[in-house]
């Protein structure tokens, strides 16, 4: 069974905090240092930190500014997806990260950059229909459309060219 777990480092909602309480609508909380993760068997599956996050019960959605997920296999990192921003659909366990998306593959070095990127803790996916291109040693593999396991094994690509760089 596989279980959400909020740590909140330190936890500092707006209720709690003077100017930033006045930033928020009603029902949206102000989160600073802000953790997620999801474990399963007592193990972690992933973890995600921000900065900064809008919490919005009613909708369900946490919003971040600059997240960074770390994914693990048997409770060692095997990847992490940085971005500028991104979103979680709490009742789905679903992200969505958007702008300078970028995934380091820390197995074999792989990284893979573009501008959406979605994730699904259902599927155990990421994907994108943007362009994606991905880095390893010197080959670099460029295509529009993309789905993988969050450590970049099990790659697919749609509309794929690759090409090996030069010296």
């Amino acid at each position: 069974m596989r279980k959400l777990a909020f740590f909140l480092l330190p936890a500092l909602l707006a209720g709690c905090s003077g100017a930033d309480s006045r930033e928020a609508a009603p029902g949206v909380s102000l989160l600073k240092d802000f953790s997620i993760a999801e474990t399963a068997g007592g193990l972690s599956s992933w973890r995600l930190d921000s900065r900064s996050a809008r919490m919005d019960e009613k909708a369900g959605l946490i919003r971040f500014d600059s997240p960074r997920i770390k994914f693990y296999d048997a409770d060692k990192p095997s990847s992490e997806i940085t971005s500028r921003a991104g979103l979680l659909r709490m009742q789905e366990k679903a992200a969505e990260l958007t702008d300078e998306v970028r995934v380091n593959s820390m197995r074999d070095g792989m990284q893979l950059h573009t501008t959406r990127l979605f994730y699904s803790s259902a599927r155990g996916k990421i994907w994108t229909d943007e362009a994606v291109t991905i880095y390893k040693g010197r080959t670099v593999i460029t295509g529009r459309g993309f789905t993988a396991n969050p450590d970049l094994s099990q790659i697919q690509i749609e509309h794929q060219e690759t090409r090996v760089a030069s010296k």
